[in-house]
């Protein structure tokens, strides 16, 4: 139910939401709503380059689609607010506000496009994205949404070659009428202005950044496990994943205690499930880690809603090497030598079609571009995340000035027009195009001696003619010099210049007024 919200959006509306969200001013993100799919809304998101306009501002609030997206990050690597996306279905939105209330946390609950939440961070101040990823990592796992992702979603910007970052759908679109609001405390929906209010209260000062913390309900000092072993430890291990936690539980025992390990699993299963297992169940994973040296499971419930990857990673029992590296947000600059731009672990690295296939030279690009060695996985398990990304690619089409065959137009049409025209048909035998009753006549050979001469070898013969017949051409035999001769055949109007604009009427200057450019 889309819920009414009846106010006046007016300049200093738009002002203070444009402050709010600014990021990156140089690229922005939009989004056309599609179907919907296992209960999220679908839809088309684009990233667009170019300044991020008033217009677009006040379009996004006057519900003018596509809706506003903004990148949080900038180019000196700064953000002013960062954002956890839950992305689950149904939501409890009054359960999500209470969990961050009672830890008296700084975060703004907003409902999603899709029906999910956006929990934002604002900072009076920018501050290093690198730490608001890391700040945001670690609110999510103490919240229980570990596995969600993070705005922003890289840490820095390669400015040299264009990146662009990803971006956030923004609350308010059409925003007098709209389904994306800001919650207020009683779980109702607030108004753009309540908005305000609410950012207001809730924006924290840079010296108070690092001081924002999840409570906890039990004290576990100095604990050097996996930080969602000591996030469940604290809280209180329920029903449902008291396997999971175990065996979880049972490698990082075996990593710190190896001579007195079992009877830790026993002592860690008294004290932490709110209902132990019972001593068959406890005994057949000791049984099982007996036999052999697991590793952490970072992707089984209820440990990958409690994680804190950063932090793992430099605890002495941690997930260390053995971490896995997160891949996200693939886009594919569309061309006959494709580019790929690939987000891992928060930095971006730009690879061609065959590094993105092959995992070896995938790996050899990451250490290259941004100092990151991955883990080899099984050549399978490679094909498979591929793919996965793959499904999600965002394609940006390139220019046609870009692709083989808007260059080879080009081509075509300089040959055409800039070799002197042939008074008759006999001269296409020199290298010259004939025109007659809107129609092109020339000699392959003659066209393929000058792609040479242009060195545009990206076409041989056969796609030559492919091409041209894609154009609507045709190979036909017409009598050149008393001889019947293969021609090729196209129409002329593609291949007309405009030698002089039009002038205006005289009337149309009097009673227009200009249109300026600025």
């Amino acid at each position: 139910m889309i819920m009414n919200l009846h106010f006046y959006t007016g300049i200093m509306s738009t002002e203070k939401f444009k402050k709010i969200f600014e990021g990156l001013d140089r690229a922005y993100g939009q989004y056309t709503p599609g179907d919907i799919k296992n209960g999220k809304v679908g839809g088309n998101a684009v990233t667009k380059r170019g300044f991020v306009s008033d217009a677009l501002w006040e379009d996004h609030l006057a519900g003018k689609a596509p809706s506003l997206g903004s990148i949080p990050i900038r180019d000196d690597s700064t953000c002013s607010w960062g954002c956890i996306d839950v992305d689950t279905y149904p939501l409890d939105y009054k359960k999500v506000i209470s969990n961050i209330r009672k830890n008296n946390l700084p975060l703004v609950p907003c409902r999603s496009k899709s029906g999910g939440a956006h929990l934002f961070l604002f900072t009076e101040e920018p501050i290093a994205a690198e730490d608001m990823r890391n700040k945001l990592m670690e609110l999510a796992g103490g919240l229980g949404y570990g596995d969600c992702e993070i705005f922003p979603k890289q840490v820095e910007l390669n400015t040299t070659r264009g990146d662009t970052g990803s971006f956030l759908n923004l609350p308010y679109f059409n925003s007098s009428s709209t389904m994306r609001y800001a919650f207020l405390d009683d779980g109702n929906a607030a108004s753009l202005d309540q908005f305000f209010d609410i950012y207001d209260q809730y924006k924290i000062k840079k010296e108070d950044f690092e001081k924002i913390k999840i409570k906890a309900k039990k004290k576990s000092a100095n604990f050097d496990g996996p930080p969602c072993l000591e996030t469940l430890m604290r809280d209180g291990i329920d029903e449902g994943g008291r396997d999971n936690v175990l065996y979880h539980y049972s490698v990082y025992a075996k990593k710190k205690w190896p001579d007195e390990w079992e009877d830790k699993i026993g002592e860690f299963n008294n004290k932490y499930m709110n209902k132990p297992l019972s001593y068959k169940q406890v005994d057949k994973t000791i049984k099982q880690h007996q036999k052999t040296d697991y590793q952490y499971k970072c992707k089984d419930q209820p440990m990958c809603s409690f994680c804190n990857a950063p932090e793992c990673r430099k605890r002495e029992f941690g997930i260390g090497g053995d971490y896995e590296h997160k891949f996200s947000d693939l886009k594919k600059y569309q061309s006959e030598n494709s580019i790929w731009y690939l987000t891992i672990d928060a930095k971006t690295v730009r690879v061609n079609t065959k590094q993105l296939y092959n995992q070896n030279l995938f790996i050899e690009a990451c250490l290259d571009q941004v100092n990151i060695v991955l883990n080899e996985l099984p050549r399978q398990e490679w094909k498979r995340k591929i793919q996965e990304l793959a499904n999600n690619v965002e394609v940006i089409e390139m220019g046609e000035d870009v692709t083989l065959e808007g260059r080879f137009d080009q081509h075509l049409h300089a040959f055409v027009n800039d070799q002197g025209k042939a008074m008759t048909l006999d001269e296409c035998n020199y290298g010259k195009a004939f025109e007659e009753n809107d129609r092109i006549y020339f000699k392959m050979e003659f066209l393929l001696g000058y792609l040479e001469k242009q060195r545009f070898r990206g076409f041989d013969a056969t796609r030559v003619a492919a091409r041209l017949k894609e154009r609507d051409a045709k190979s036909v035999v017409k009598r050149v010099e008393k001889k019947n001769t293969r021609l090729w055949e196209i129409d002329s109007l593609t291949f007309k210049r405009i030698d002089a604009l039009p002038l205006p009427k005289e009337e149309d200057d009097l009673n227009k007024e200009e249109d300026l450019p600025f």
